[in-house]
């Protein structure tokens, strides 16, 4: 079958990098496809965010989200060496003491699909279970995928 639509974006993938190209450049006016390749259900391991990613999710919008999900807060981190040695406690808010001191500990399947649903509601569309066989190019520019 050959289906011919026009976007402005392709994305390739719908994890966190992609949701967000997404989710800002739906917001700016631009038609967005995702093609994602795997389903809704599949699960993915949980993800230690870190605090750099609070400004992130403030320009994104999905902050308030994220601060009412049910995933575990987070305030520290600590780090172990191969041989099993951990490290002091880092606290967050030694270093910074504003609200972005506090993140997450995320089920990352839960995560991105949170993140991708806010794609889809700045006005991306999301299509599952495809695979990008090919990008086309006319000259230097990317014109397709296929």
């Amino acid at each position: 079958m050959d289906r011919r639509e026009h976007f402005d974006v392709a994305v390739m993938g719908g994890g966190p990098a992609g949701s967000t190209v997404a989710a800002l450049l739906a917001e700016a006016g631009k038609t967005v496809l995702v093609v994602e390749r795997r389903d809704a259900e599949d699960f993915k391991i949980g993800e230690s965010l870190m605090p750099a990613t609070y400004a992130t999710f403030a320009r994104l919008g999905v902050l308030e989200r994220l601060q009412a999900s049910h995933f575990p807060k987070k305030y520290s981190v600590q780090f172990y060496t191969k041989n099993g040695k951990a490290s002091t406690p880092f606290y967050f808010n030694q270093t910074d003491p504003s609200a972005s001191s506090q993140t997450w500990q995320v089920l990352r399947s839960e995560f991105d699909q949170l993140l991708l649903d806010h794609a889809a509601e700045r006005g991306a569309e999301v299509r599952r279970r495809l695979r990008v066989r090919d990008v086309l190019f006319e000259g230097d520019r990317a014109t397709g995928i296929r």
